[in-house]
């Protein structure tokens, strides 16, 4: 009798793996899904925002002999006052700012020989 079950059991093994097999033979293999991964925005303009290309030519050898350091010096801090590891302050590059500007009012009002003082004050009114 504990024969009989053993065989029972056996063959109902046996017939029902080959019924699944025949079943899923005809089917089709689903297709793996698409997998998108999403892109950070805010990594990507941090990215941008900080990117040092910005600094090749301003603060290239040539230019800085022609046109002086200064637009390099205020360029590189307002890019390291991006991002979210800033190692500048906004305060710090409107100080270069302001030397670079007021270098600028310099130069001019030097071209007035006779009006210097005129033109220093008109700069200290706007300023």
């Amino acid at each position: 009798m504990l024969t009989g079950y053993i065989i029972i059991g056996l063959s109902g093994l046996i017939i029902g793996g080959l019924g699944a097999r025949a079943l899923n033979k005809d089917k089709p293999q689903p297709e793996p899904p698409i997998v998108i991964t999403p892109v950070d925005p805010v990594g990507e303009v941090v990215k941008q925002l900080t990117n040092l290309d910005l600094l090749v030519e301003p603060c290239s050898k040539e230019y800085i002999e022609s046109a002086g350091d200064t637009l390099c010096r205020e360029m590189y801090c307002r890019v390291m006052t991006r991002g979210v590891d800033a190692k500048t302050s906004g305060a710090e590059c409107e100080e270069i700012s302001n030397v670079a500007n007021s270098k600028l009012m310099i130069d001019h009002c030097e071209t007035f020989l006779e009006n210097k003082e005129e033109c220093y004050e008109k700069y200290r009114e706007r300023k």
